[in-house]
């Protein structure tokens, strides 16, 4: 086992659960679809922290502690992304409802049952190429 999650596989697991929700999406899974694209945002944005973690460092406990919960908008503040998602969410207004949307995702999702128009719209506002959370995150990570 490994010491920790590497930013190059964070990187690519957020990608994956994204290219899962989709086809889950076109599988009429709504509800795991939803629930795998909020799960790419969120490992986008610890990929995004990874950045942060220095060698031969130990970051403070509470950081750490952090790290490991699932509150998207909690994620962007420790990713130090405060205020490149205001100068986004500015400039572009589909982005910013896109990210309304998606910063309200809790991982309790996997317990409900996602109707088929909210995850088609949720999923796209991650998945979107112009105007999608997961598009924005890349540009940090």
């Amino acid at each position: 086992m490994g010491l920790g999650l590497k930013r190059t596989d964070l990187r690519a697991n957020a990608q994956g659960k994204l290219d899962d929700a989709v086809y889950l999406l076109s599988d009429r899974r709504f509800s795991n679809a939803y629930y795998l694209a909020g799960y790419a945002v969120e490992i986008g944005l610890k990929a995004c922290i990874a950045l942060q973690i220095t060698a031969e460092t130990i970051p403070e406990k509470a950081f750490i502690n952090a790290v490991f919960q699932h509150n998207l908008k909690n994620l962007v503040g420790l990713a130090g992304l405060q205020e490149e998602l205001k100068e986004e969410q500015d400039k572009n207004p589909d982005f910013a409802a896109n990210w309304a949307l998606v910063a309200e995702w809790s991982e309790q999702a996997r317990y409900y049952e996602i109707d088929p128009v909210t995850a088609q719209v949720f999923v796209t506002a991650v998945a979107d190429p112009r105007s999608g959370v997961l598009r924005w995150i890349k540009t940090f990570w």
